[in-house]
């Protein structure tokens, strides 16, 4: 089970994803009397998305920390001897670019790596949406804290004018204007709650957007 996250590091800015003049021409804003404001809803309305997908939209190296191996313990082929995929293995519920560093906590709470060889990253079943981890050795002495195993990670998407990286990384209109509408909702709504005529959800609309871009879960 997962313990916690944290991101380490964040390689574009909020703006990079979308730009104060593409937000003020959603917003249909001509002046710049709001634009500190605006730029800070841009990055508000990202982390939003991202807390709805479970997973950062900006590309970032983050840390997952975890309690233990998922799954059964690890199987022997009865044929061949060979070790079976099925247990000994991690699982990274989020939009892994790549994994970086794969580290276990010690009996003396010290963050030690394993090993290249020790653990390998599969072909995840959803494609770039969840990565497994699987391990062919187990440390000897672990700590007694809840987290025992950490993992690196890059996450995210590139930004959409990135060239010579794979199409899927890219990041997607349908999450780029799904944030615009938060930003929309948010600059003509200062306030938490509303007052007057009553309001409904646009169909096809924020949901809709970023439904085809949420890691499915698994445990």
């Amino acid at each position: 089970m997962i313990t916690g996250k944290r991101i380490v590091t964040q390689s574009h800015a909020a703006t990079d994803y979308i730009s104060l003049s593409e937000a003020k021409l959603h917003l249909r804003v001509t002046t710049t009397a709001d634009d500190d404001y605006i730029t800070g809803l841009i990055s508000m309305a990202l982390q939003t998305v991202s807390t709805e997908l479970g997973y950062q939209i900006q590309k970032s190296v983050v840390r997952y920390g975890f309690d233990g191996y998922v799954g059964l313990p690890q199987l022997i082929n009865p044929i061949n001897g060979t070790s079976l995929p099925s247990g000994n293995y991690l699982r990274i519920p989020s939009r892994v670019l790549s994994v970086g560093h794969v580290y276990y906590v010690s009996d003396e709470n010290a963050l030690t790596e394993f090993a290249a060889a020790d653990w390998i990253s599969a072909v995840a079943p959803f494609g770039q949406f969840g990565l497994d981890i699987f391990f062919n050795t187990a440390p000897t002495s672990l700590t007694d804290a809840q987290t025992k195993f950490v993992v690196e990670c890059t996450e995210g998407f590139e930004l959409a004018t990135a060239t010579g990286v794979d199409p899927d990384t890219l990041f997607p209109s349908a999450l780029k204007h799904a944030a615009l509408l938060l930003v929309g909702q948010l600059y003509d709504n200062r306030q938490a709650v509303t007052f007057g005529a009553a309001s409904h959800e646009i169909q096809f609309g924020f949901q809709t957007l970023i439904a085809g871009y949420k890691v499915p879960k698994f445990t």
